[in-house]
């Protein structure tokens, strides 16, 4: 549960009751931060010539965000096309929005980057949030990672490398928890050769800590009256001493792509549905030439091609990791919606998660108490509900306050806008191959073919024609969407319930869908319309008695792509042979350690197996293979990373 922090305003400069103690310098915060982060970690200087095109900065207090907002104009004086600057940074008590936008007033000459941060700024919600802002052409893209909660939480499911450490927050006499051992040596494993170290304490206990976990420690004049700061180097010569995998499991890292020369980052993406447009975007404003391979003469001619897909996420009352990873896509997918897509093709108008029996009803309130996310899900009344849809609703639920609804055609088009981006229809890829050098050769049905660095198979089923794919329990669930004339409607937000409800859009309404379980048939059935207007009459009345029954309906069927455990799958692959071999000690023991990397088939990735929540978990995704291809920290807890992992279905057939 996030706590907000708590602030006073003396003399004008914010004050933090909890830690007695300003936030920034009486002296100057601007000033302060230039010099004690950016001037002596050097990093103009350390940009000219990025290693990969990438750079990561650690923050371990987010605190007025002045830190970032300062390094963010100093990159957009310093950066060029194609470059990426990660910023990452904790916070256990975030400020309101209502304190920051009083507090960014002390800084007018941040007023434009102010403003892009207070839109995106996250809702108090504890876990991983990523905002992309606004590129300037001329110059390198910034990427926003801000996680609130406990830094202990944090900083294991940091995935690096990182090249600059800022620590701040309060000093360790008024904060401790935040200064301890595990900080320093953790920061060790993740800190690339020669990353640095500053921070605005001078402290033995900071010098001490640091110098024990292998850092090298240079002594210089600290701010304004403080008479020293502390500043260190990472001395490894190779950067971390030892592998650094998850739980020691190195099928959960990810292979090194060399992407030192632009004009070679070249990547095919087969498929054109919401999970390839996503991350043929995510590649392409990372500098990468990407060619979408779609079979079809459209896009989201598959699974992405309602009308009206239903974004938000039906989350576990105890918020277990799969919960916890679809209410990052949830936020991630509403954030890029905001900034892509104008208002005709999608609109928040809310969801409403309907409690249809004491079953669900008890389950809703168990979420209720265990979980405050009240800035944005809460619990509504039978009255509140129909205040809010517009019509009488029997049941109470929860309501999903920005849950949208997305014609998934519209996004994928908004997201090939990129000069980087090439679709080409009508292209049904047959065959992969892995030539000399590690790049990839895609041969589709007509015999023509296509080479790059990198492939992303993000072809649903079509996937499992790929032998080197054929490891993966995916499978196909047909379901049918039913739609009527209903022009005088009236539903102000989205129901759901067993099945769902959209409000209308042109005068049409959206509702179903049908599961066909263990069928392959994908045609249109009145069987299912008639299912459909059943379980539309069943649970939501007030929607259907506002038809006559006597409506022409119409219906599109497609194929749901999920998996075998219901979690997408995200990420690079092994090869399943090598692998099978390499690691069969897993049959003796699931605990068995290794320490040799695992036999990926480098530049082999994938983006798969959304089943109806694509629009919800596809994006994050995106940028979660993205970030993997590119070296850099990843837009989720390597946790999550690992709960969509495509080699855990090899460590499952191992261990089973």
């Amino acid at each position: 549960m996030i706590q907000p922090a708590k602030i006073q305003f003396p003399d004008g400069i914010p004050f933090s009751e909890e830690f007695k103690d300003y936030y920034f310098s009486k002296l100057s915060g601007t000033e302060e931060t230039l010099y004690v982060f950016l001037e002596n970690s050097q990093l103009p200087k350390r940009w000219i010539n990025l290693k990969g095109h990438h750079f990561s900065i650690c923050e371990t207090g987010f605190g007025t965000g002045l830190n970032f907002l300062c390094t963010w104009d100093l990159w957009l004086k310093n950066s060029h096309t194609h470059e990426q600057l990660h910023f990452i940074s904790v916070e256990k008590h975030p400020i309101k929005k209502t304190d920051l936008q009083k507090i960014f007033k002390h800084w007018p000459e941040f007023s434009a980057l102010s403003e892009q941060l207070l839109i995106q700024y996250p809702p108090m919600v504890a876990g991983w949030h990523t905002l992309h802002f606004q590129p300037d052409p001329q110059r390198g893209t910034i990427t926003l990672q801000l996680f609130f909660g406990d830094i202990e939480s944090w900083l294991p499911q940091i995935q690096g490398p990182i090249d600059a450490w800022f620590l701040d927050g309060f000093a360790p006499t008024k904060n401790p928890d935040m200064w301890h051992d595990t900080l320093f040596l953790t920061m060790a494993k993740l800190t690339r050769a020669q990353g640095t170290v500053t921070t605005f304490s001078a402290a033995s206990q900071v010098k001490n800590s640091l110098k024990a976990a292998g850092f090298s420690i240079e002594k210089t004049t600290g701010f304004g009256k403080k008479r020293e700061m502390g500043k260190a180097v990472q001395t490894f010569s190779n950067g971390p001493q030892a592998p650094f995998y998850i739980d020691n499991q190195p099928w959960f890292d990810t292979p090194t792509i060399d992407n030192h020369e632009l004009t070679e980052n070249t990547a095919l993406v087969i498929g054109g549905g919401i999970s390839g447009c996503s991350t043929a975007w995510a590649l392409a404003k990372r500098g990468w030439k990407v060619k979408i391979l779609e079979k079809q003469p459209t896009l989201a001619s598959e699974a992405s091609g309602n009308t009206q897909g239903v974004l938000y996420a039906k989350l576990a009352s105890n918020l277990n990791p799969h919960s916890q990873f679809y209410l990052a896509g949830y936020l991630y997918s509403l954030n890029l919606l905001n900034a892509q897509l104008d208002r005709e093709h999608w609109d928040d108008c809310g969801v409403l998660q309907l409690a249809l029996n004491d079953k669900e009803f008890a389950r809703q309130q168990s979420f209720l108490k265990n979980n405050d996310l009240s800035d944005i899900i809460i619990g509504v009344n039978r009255q509140q509900a129909s205040e809010l849809a517009g019509i009488n609703i029997e049941h109470p639920g929860l309501f999903f306050k920005k849950g949208s609804w997305v014609y998934p055609k519209h996004w994928c088009d908004a997201l090939i806008k990129h000069e980087n981006i090439e679709v080409i229809y009508n292209t049904h890829v047959k065959q992969l191959t892995q030539e000399s050098g590690n790049s990839w050769q895609a041969t589709s049905q007509q015999g023509e073919t296509f080479n790059a660095k990198v492939v992303v198979v993000c072809s649903a089923l079509q996937s499992l024609e790929f032998d080197m794919l054929n490891f993966l329990p995916l499978k196909g669930i047909p379901g049918q969407v039913s739609t009527v004339e209903a022009k005088t409607l009236t539903l102000n937000t989205i129901l759901c319930g067993t099945n769902y409800v959209t409000p209308t859009l042109n005068g049409e309404l959206n509702f179903g869908a049908s599961f066909r379980v263990n069928s392959d048939d994908i045609s249109v059935l009145q069987s299912d319309h008639s299912k459909n207007l059943s379980n539309l009459q069943e649970s939501f009345p007030s929607v259907a008695q506002q038809l006559n029954g006597k409506e022409p309906i119409k219906g599109r069927t497609s194929v749901r792509c999920t998996t075998q455990d219901y979690t997408p799958i995200a990420g690079p692959v092994c090869d399943a042979t090598l692998f099978n071999e390499e690691f069969k000690a897993l049959k003796k023991s699931k605990k068995w350690r290794f320490y040799n990397s695992a036999p990926f088939l480098t530049g082999l990735y994938v983006n798969l197996g959304h089943g109806s929540r694509g629009l919800t978990s596809a994006p994050i995704c995106a940028e979660l293979v993205a970030a993997q291809i590119n070296n850099e920290p990843w837009p989720m807890p390597k946790k999550l990373a690992q709960i969509v992992s495509p080699n855990r279905f090899l460590v499952k057939g191992l261990i089973n």
